[in-house]
């Protein structure tokens, strides 16, 4: 399904803080992001960011992204009335992708390599997705 465009006035923001992470033996990560849901000309919205941008409602805005399950999972935003573009970095998942992927095409030989492959696959997917969302709003 191809990436769509919403464009219009935001209102009823909420706002919440989402953290994930795993703690083992040797250490862990601990990761915190930001999901603001709201509604675009009466049409549902949910984004997750990195950061957390600066949208207030009344303001017009446009984000990308797709209809999933009648609400908008936007994979990028801009307000238009300050220009600034949010989106979540794709380089990391670029370079992660390419190493499962390498690691996958080593590993066939195993058979489990066949599972690096599709995680790699899934993981340069999404990536190209993120990228393609923000290129859209900086046109």
């Amino acid at each position: 399904m191809a990436l769509t465009t919403l464009s219009g006035v935001v209102s009823g923001i909420r706002h919440s803080s989402v953290t994930e992470g795993h703690i083992g033996k040797n250490g862990g990560t601990i990761r915190t992001g930001q999901t603001l849901a709201f509604r675009i000309n009466d049409q549902s919205v949910q984004i997750k960011l990195p950061d957390m941008p600066d949208v207030q409602d009344g303001e017009q805005v446009t984000v990308a992204g797709r209809m999933k399950n009648g609400r908008f999972h936007a994979l990028a935003l801009r307000n238009d009335s300050t220009r600034a573009v949010y989106g979540t970095p794709a380089t990391l998942g670029y370079i992660m992708g390419v190493l499962m992927v390498v690691l996958g095409f080593m590993l066939l030989v195993v058979l489990i390599g066949v599972l690096f492959l599709g995680v790699g696959g899934y993981t340069l997917y999404q990536a190209y997705n993120y990228s393609e969302a923000v290129k859209l709003l900086r046109t």
